[in-house]
Order: structure tokens, then C-alpha cells, then sequence
């Protein structure tokens, strides 16, 4: 088991700032290190145990061409699973590289950089992988960057260090889910070591040169671990919930491509997800038109049914619109203009009649609507996955509203969870009863994803919804709650605040931070 990897931080200081790196022989092949201990070393048996997680994962709607992935990387009994939904979703897209950002849990001695290995091929079970040595020697060669100190006068932030791939197992578990689920590709195997300062920056623009429509990037990340033995057990009670709403708070950071955000939240948690480093790096790659998705999220604590120990494992996608050409090379938007929706009038009609079904039937059995005859009417734009919140209101006054900011699931199936909580699951009121049903109007609000502008000033009040966040403290209001409040920016600010069990006027303070988003909202006709 891994133990305490967010302590590696903490010992920056310590670090010579320039980076030493070994000096090795080019090398043919890499053997694999970890073959028959996180996965079969066999060949048959583990194409067959890889064959039987993409043969689990469930049909997938994307939003657009991936781009990049965020995959586990534990012994293939915990994190296959999970895996094997990032990779179904990368399959027959056409990628001929992959750059892989992994990292070494176990060093004597840490390096300031990025390795990458002077190898031919990496050998698995299944064979060797080509290493794309055109696209690695112009890392290596990358001009070393200048340095403000005085004795210092240049920083190389590529070289080759051997030891971080000696018994290393983040970047050796990928390889076996690309053989299995690419045609003929190259890798561009990084290892990444410990970046401060403007470092993810300048790495970040060594590798963005070599991202195009035929490349894609992974990283290699588990989430929270939790328990004694990783020296790290921040609540004892509700464990599951607890380490769930962790993660969570950092994958919602993560797909808002927040990168202060992250940083921030990792300071004031502890959480210690083990591949922070690399994550931050993306975050710097990635470019304005993308949209990053959970496609699946679990923990070996669930699957064990023990808390004890747990460590947590999640695939996320990173997509841009399929009209793109330039991929990761897109310019960067200037403006903070979020998303637009293009639901149809049907298909709004269609998540409606959806929610007074589930309204119905939930109060009346306990139990969402059989989904047999829904599914057959679900548009493909209806199986997307977006943020979604479902209103209450009856006489005109709320009687409930609960919903997710982030995509976590399709729209149709978010529709119904939340019309469910909405009913029976916000502590400020009663759960709905069935005599009330027919006296109930349905609101639903469709979101974009958010996305964090530098101030409250630039909150547009009325046309955008609002997130604040200040260390673990958070709340969100719709558009349309300042317009029916009749609030200003600042009002609607203080409210938010008081929500979020902060002291009114804490929006003022430095650490806040604020994400903006828009809605499609729709509802029924008003009841008589």
C-alpha cells in the first residue's frame, strides 16, 4: 500500500533547485516492474480480466473528442474498473500518442523537473510499446529556463532520471489499457517530479508544441487515502460520505480547470490525492474550449465494504467540441462567457414530464418511474451529463430545490435524482406528501460548467448564477434567485455568504473565490 504521498510537498525546501539528473545509457527496452503484482503477468489472463471491465462499462455519450484522461492507477482488482471507463472512452478515436504524466511514490532522493526515460520501447505482457524519441529528445533538448537568483543562472526542467521509474507503478498500469484499447501508438512516458513556482508553466509550454488531434494525454492519479496507514484520517464518523465530498471538492475543482483553485484546496484539507503534480500540470495544458466530465468514481473502501483503509479512484475525461480543429492548440478566450444550451422544446417538455412522473411516483411508492419506457423517448442531448437543478415551488413559494453544479450524470437521470431530493431530501422543509403533488409547479435549471472569474465585480447579476468557496465553506444561488429576491450584486453576495455559513460580508475578503455560470431554466405552467 501507498503511505502519506502528500507529505512530499512539504519537503520542497530542502531541494537543491536545480535539478540532478542521472546520466544512463539509452536503453532498448524498459521490462516491466510491476507485471504480477498490479496485474496479471500473463498475457491471456490479462487481456482477458481488461476484455471483462470494457465489456462492464456501459454505453457512453460524450460530449466531443477527448483530449485528455485522469485514470487510476492501483492493482487492476481496485482501479480496473474505474480505469477501464476512461479507455472505453478513448478507444477507435484514432490517437497515435499518448504523453503520459506519472510520478514516483517512492524516492530516496526527489529531482525539480520532469524525467524522461532515453528508452526504445516499454515492454507489459502484451508486448512493447515504441517510444516516440523524436517528441522526447525536444523535451530533453527544451532550453533551461532563466532563473532570478543571481547564482543560479539556468534551471533545465527535462532530463533522465532512471530511479523514478525503478519499481514504479503510475505510468507501467496505463500501458496495458492503451495496448488494449488503442491500434499502433507512441508513448512520451513523463515522469513528473516537484514543480513550484512558474515551473508548471514552462513545462507546461515545452509540452504543448506536441499535443495535435492525434495525441492524447494521461495522467496518472488515485484520490483521497485514508486511514492510519497513510497517516491521514481527517474525520472518523460517516467516513464514506465524508471522503466522497473530498474528492469531490477536488474533482469539481479540477473540471472547472482551476488551478489556484486546487492548490488552495489541497492546503487547507490535506487531502492527499497522490497525483497532484501531474493534475496541476494538465491544468496548465488544457485550453478554454474543453468540457471534463466524471465517467466514474469509487473507492476500495466501498468495494470492500471496510473504511478503515480506503483509497479512492476516478476517470475523468477532458473533451473539446468536435468542430474544433486546433485541438489543444486553441487560443485562449479573452472573455468569461460560459456555455449556451440548444435543448429543443421537446426535449424540455420531454425532462418535465420526467420530473411530474418521478414527483408522482416517488411520493406515492417510494421508488423513481421504471425507466424502461423513459429511455426509449431520451434524446441523445438528453444522455449528455450536466449540472442540473430541480425547483419545487407550490402556491409560488419554494417547497424544495436541490440539484448538482457539475456534470456527474445524464441530464434525464440527474433530472430524476434531484426531483426525488428536491421532494423528500431538503432539510428545510417536510418531504413532499402526496396530497400536495397536484398544488406543486416544476422548475428545472440546466448549467453550464463554472467558470472562476478573478472578482465579484464581475458577476453579472440576474443573467449568470453564482459560487462562492472559501476553504471548506461554499454555497451556490441560481440566476434567477437575485432577480425574484429583488437583490443587487451586493446583496446577493451577503446572502450567499450567510448560506454558506460564512459572516455576511466575507465576499470581501482576499481568498474568496467565484465561478459564474448560466442556466437554461424551464417549467411548468403555473397551477391554478
Amino acid at each position: 500500500m501507498k503511505i502519506v504521498y502528500f507529505l512530499i510537498i512539504l519537503c520542497i525546501g530542502v531541494f537543491n533547485p536545480l535539478t540532478l539528473f542521472g546520466q544512463t545509457e539509452s536503453k532498448e527496452v524498459w521490462e516491466p516492474q510491476v507485471a504480477g503484482r498490479f496485474y496479471p503477468g500473463n498475457e491471456i489472463a490479462l487481456k482477458d480480466q481488461i476484455n471483462t471491465f470494457l465489456k462492464n462499462v456501459p454505453k457512453q455519450t460524450l460530449k466531443g473528442r477527448p483530449i485528455a484522461l485522469i485514470s487510476p492507477h492501483a492493482g487492476y482488482q481496485y482501479s480496473g474498473q474505474v480505469a477501464a471507463y476512461g479507455y472505453n472512452a478513448i478507444k477507435d478515436c484514432g490517437f497515435n500518442r499518448v504523453i503520459i504524466l506519472a510520478f514516483k511514490h517512492f524516492m530516496a532522493k526527489r529531482f525539480r523537473g520532469a524525467s524522461i526515460l532515453t528508452v526504445e520501447n516499454f515492454k507489459t505482457p502484451l508486448g512493447l510499446i515504441p517510444v516516440d524519441l523524436e517528441a522526447c529528445n525536444q523535451l530533453l533538448n527544451y532550453p533551461a529556463s532563466s532563473s532570478q537568483k543571481p547564482v543560479q543562472k539556468s534551471l533545465k526542467l527535462f532530463g533522465t532520471f532512471e530511479d523514478a521509474y525503478q519499481e514504479e507503478h503510475s505510468l507501467e498500469t496505463q500501458l496495458p489499457f492503451l495496448q488494449m484499447t488503442l491500434g499502433a501508438f507512441k508513448i512520451v512516458p513523463i515522469m513528473v517530479g516537484i514543480l513550484i513556482e512558474d515551473d508548471f508553466e514552462k513545462v507546461a509550454n515545452a509540452i504543448r508544441p506536441l499535443l495535435d488531434d492525434k495525441t492524447i494525454v494521461v495522467v496518472s492519479s488515485d484520490f483521497t487515502h485514508y486511514g492510519e496507514g497513510y497517516s491521514y484520517v481527517p474525520f472518523k464518523k460517516d467516513i464514506e460520505n465524508n471522503i466522497r465530498n473530498l474528492d469531490y471538492g477536488a474533482i469539481d475543482r479540477i473540471l472547472s480547470r482551476d488551478f489556484d483553485g486546487i492548490r488552495n484546496y489541497r492546503r487547507e484539507t490535506g487531502i492527499n490525492a497522490c497525483g497532484m503534480m501531474p493534475i496541476q500540470l494538465l491544468l496548465k495544458l488544457l485550453p478554454d474550449n474543453v468540457s471534463g466530465e466524471i465517467l466514474k468514481y469509487d473507492t476500495s473502501g466501498h468495494q470492500s465494504n471496510n473504511f478503515s483503509y480506503s483509497v479512492s479512484y476516478a476517470s475523468i475525461l477532458f473533451t473539446k467540441p468536435d468542430d474544433t480543429k486546433a485541438g489543444f492548440l486553441a487560443p485562449k478566450k479573452e472573455t468569461l462567457a460560459t456555455d449556451q444550451f440548444l435543448l429543443t422544446s421537446n426535449e424540455k417538455t420531454l425532462l418535465l414530464s420526467l420530473a411530474r412522473n418521478t414527483l408522482e411516483t416517488y411520493t406515492r411508492t417510494g421508488n423513481p418511474p421504471k425507466l424502461d419506457q423513459v429511455n426509449k423517448q431520451v434524446t441523445l442531448k438528453l444522455k449528455e451529463k450536466y449540472g442540473v437543478f430541480v425547483t419545487l415551488k407550490k402556491h409560488g413559494e419554494l417547497r424544495g430545490c436541490i440539484g448538482h453544479i457539475l456534470p456527474r450524470a445524464p441530464l434525464f437521470q440527474g433530472v430524476i435524482e434531484n426531483t426525488i431530493n428536491s421532494s423528500s431530501r431538503d432539510g428545510r422543509f417536510n418531504p413532499v406528501d402526496t396530497n400536495e403533488v397536484s398544488d406543486i409547479t416544476i422548475e428545472i435549471s440546466v448549467l453550464s460548467v463554472p467558470k472562476r472569474i478573478p472578482e465579484a465585480d464581475n458577476f453579472v447579476v440576474g443573467k449568470e448564477g453564482i459560487l462562492i468557496r472559501k476553504g471548506p465553506y461554499s454555497a451556490v444561488f441560481l440566476p434567477q434567485v437575485a432577480v425574484e429576491q429583488g437583490w443587487d450584486r451586493a446583496e446577493t453576495l451577503c446572502h450567499l455568504c450567510q448560506k454558506a455559513g460564512l459572516p455576511r460580508d466575507a465576499w470581501k475578503e482576499d481568498d474568496m473565490e467565484f465561478y459564474v455560470f448560466t442556466t437554461d431554466v424551464f417549467h411548468e405552467g403555473v397551477k391554478s
